[in-house]
């Protein structure tokens, strides 16, 4: 590995955010600041030894405030919508901020993605940022305490690590929305990229997006993403499910653990390709459906965000232990993203 490299990204009322690069010997790089726990870059080479950054993002850390894309942000305490914006637990209730239709999306405008993390440990491998969240915010239980780890291999694989201690019980279901197009051109869309998700189905959502109690692996685009097809296929499919979500994916997947791989994107032009494997049951697959909030003429569909967590709304649902973090203990969770060149 070739040794860290840090400067300051920007300022936030004063305060600097600082970017750290780490990078192998293979020319693959990996580019994170503090502000958000925010992946900025994921230099890899295609099959002509090329390389190019394939997350979708910015180039100044003014572009990521009040991020609504939520480029590469740790999105925490919770993903996802919770229904009606509010959740009983131990008997009492809480109210969240509404963002979404009646729901509150991906914890509200006080999530991580706003925060600015301190530096906990660093490495020419990783880099480890600190949160501390008081009790009450955003309407959450809990005093938190929050890592976030980043790393990457000499192999080039990037490790996305979340751990969570609470002094009360609280919700926590956290991910990485690192935005991925393996051309390398925000203003491509990923069309022409082909997509597998290992998966027993697909969870309908709704008018507002929550999904479904059961899963559907039925549908002709869940079989055919199921063995892997063009996204420019599903984005012409004429499934209501996709027309919901204004004309892609904006849908969480129930994965199947019989295999260790979750997802498979691959590129043909470049040779890219990306292997995700992660210890959440769900894949929630979002193909930026709606217009960039940036006005750089950016397409529909130019990147696709692929979030390893547990299943939205849960607390909701038969599912909510698996969101539910009890005072004392401590939540962990690993995904992994692995870059390579397909040359055949």
């Amino acid at each position: 590995m070739r040794a860290i490299r840090v400067d300051v990204f920007g300022q936030i009322n004063g305060q600097e955010v600082h970017r750290y690069q780490l990078e192998n010997e293979a020319g693959y790089r990996l580019s994170v600041m503090n502000y958000g726990a925010t992946i900025l870059e994921y230099q890899v080479p295609d099959r002509l030894g090329m390389t190019a950054n394939i997350i979708v993002g910015y180039d100044s850390l003014q572009a990521y405030i009040g991020n609504s894309p939520k480029h590469g942000a740790s999105i925490g305490p919770v993903a996802g919508r919770i229904g009606q914006a509010q959740f009983t637990l131990q008997g009492e209730s809480y109210e969240l901020e509404v963002n979404h239709a009646t729901n509150c999306n991906h914890s509200g405008s006080t999530g991580w993605d706003s925060s600015i993390f301190q530096l906990e440990e660093k490495s020419d491998k990783s880099v480890t940022f600190y949160l501390e969240r008081p009790d009450g915010t955003g309407g959450f239980p809990g005093n938190l305490k929050i890592w976030v780890t980043y790393g990457l291999s000499e192999e080039g694989e990037v490790e996305v690590s979340y751990q969570v201690q609470t002094d009360r019980d609280t919700l926590i279901n956290p991910t990485n929305h690192s935005y991925f197009n393996l051309s390398g051109n925000v203003f491509q869309t990923v069309d022409d990229h082909e997509l597998t998700i290992y998966s027993r189905g697909v969870y309908p959502v709704d008018e507002v997006s929550l999904p479904a109690l059961q899963v559907d692996g039925q549908a002709e685009f869940v079989k055919n993403l199921q063995t892997g097809v063009g996204l420019g296929k599903v984005f012409a499919s004429q499934d209501p499910q996709i027309a919901i979500v204004n004309g892609g994916l904006d849908h969480p997947f129930l994965l199947d653990k019989s295999n260790p791989v979750a997802v498979r994107l691959y590129h043909p032009s470049s040779g890219r390709e990306l292997i995700v494997r992660t210890d959440c049951p769900v894949a929630v697959v979002y193909t930026a459906n709606y217009p960039d909030n940036h006005g750089e003429n950016r397409p529909l569909h130019n990147g696709i965000a692929l979030e390893m967590q547990r299943l939205p709304n849960a607390i909701h649902r038969p599912e909510k232990e698996q969101v539910i973090l009890r005072a004392g203990e401590i939540f962990t969770s690993t995904t992994t993203y692995q870059a390579s060149v397909v040359t055949v």
